[in-house]
């Protein structure tokens, strides 16, 4: 059975972060009623009781050691959630507030979340939201998440997971290409053509094309090479080939006639769109109102 931790250990974290997200004891200070002094000396008891430096102090600044910023998210993370608990019990339908950090695959938050941020930043400003742009496959329970938004299969268990939309993807190229080369009209004729691919960044595979029926990867004809989405689209708008992309990431460039689809009957979803959290966390009022509006604007038919 662990121990359970001192109080005066958990007041010298409230300090700890304070004094983070303040920049200085002084400051801490002011937003905690205490002396610098006594914010100084709760660091300093909570660095003897782990055994480590959390900050480097100078006369007028505070920086923070790498066991430091470990300590700080978690610290902050779980200060948050303690926050939120008590305005749980305090008030049946509290305010959504406090420090929300999520994760969203690159071009999908570049392309679809990033700009429609404005209107849940306008509905909600309490929440301070913290948006990371990744596609790696981040470890949300380790790394702190309150959400995830993950593309294709999901195969993590420990996770609480809602499905919202499909992972649709488009078979594309810009129409000079077509025009010069004529479209194909079955997958097996990709072989002839130029076709961009993508890779991985993070795991260096080549990713395969996924039609409807087939069960083996497609054959493919030699063309250009790239480990960014975007990159990918905007080397098929360039006329240098035929591309797959999702579907979000070139639905525009349809709709304008910049890019025409080829072999639309063949072409497939790969897994879904998810939206995962970790099972350990309650969904607090930040966290089901930015859960209710990516899921409304991931599950539009314009993605």
């Amino acid at each position: 059975m662990s121990a359970i931790m001192p109080l005066d250990s958990v007041s010298s974290l409230v300090a700890f972060v304070a004094a983070v997200e303040s920049g200085g004891f002084a400051p801490a200070g002011r937003k905690l009623g205490l002396s610098a002094s006594a914010v100084g000396k709760s660091v300093s008891r909570l660095e003897q009781r782990l055994g480590v430096k959390l900050l480097h102090r100078s006369t007028r600044s505070i920086a923070v050691t790498s066991e430091g910023e470990l300590l700080y998210v978690r610290s902050a993370q779980i200060l948050d959630e303690i926050r939120e608990a008590e305005s749980a019990i305090s008030q049946t339908r509290a305010r959504p507030r406090g420090r929300l950090t999520v994760s969203i695959p690159t071009v999908l938050g570049r392309r679809v979340i990033i700009p429609a941020l404005r209107s849940f930043v306008d509905k909600y400003p309490d929440v301070e939201l913290s948006v990371h742009l990744s596609d790696r496959r981040v470890d949300i329970v380790e790394e702190g998440y309150d959400l995830v938004v993950r593309l294709g299969k999901l195969d993590d268990s420990r996770l609480v997971a809602r499905r919202i939309a499909p992972h649709r993807f488009s078979t594309c190229a810009a129409p000079d290409y077509l025009s010069t080369y004529g479209s194909p009209r079955s997958p097996d004729e990709l072989v002839r053509y130029s076709c961009i691919r993508y890779r991985s960044p993070n795991s260096g595979r080549l990713e395969d094309w996924e039609f409807i029926g087939e069960t083996k990867p497609q054959v493919l004809g030699p063309g250009l090479v790239v480990n960014d989405g975007e990159a990918l689209a905007i080397a098929t708008l360039g006329g240098m080939g035929i591309s797959q992309v999702p579907t979000y990431l070139v639905s525009g460039d349809i709709a304008a006639g910049r890019l025409q689809e080829v072999l639309a009957e063949y072409t497939s979803d790969r897994g879904h769109i998810w939206l995962v959290r970790p099972p350990s966390r309650p969904e607090v009022p930040r966290v089901r109102v930015f859960a209710e509006f990516t899921t409304a604007l991931l599950g539009s038919n314009s993605i």
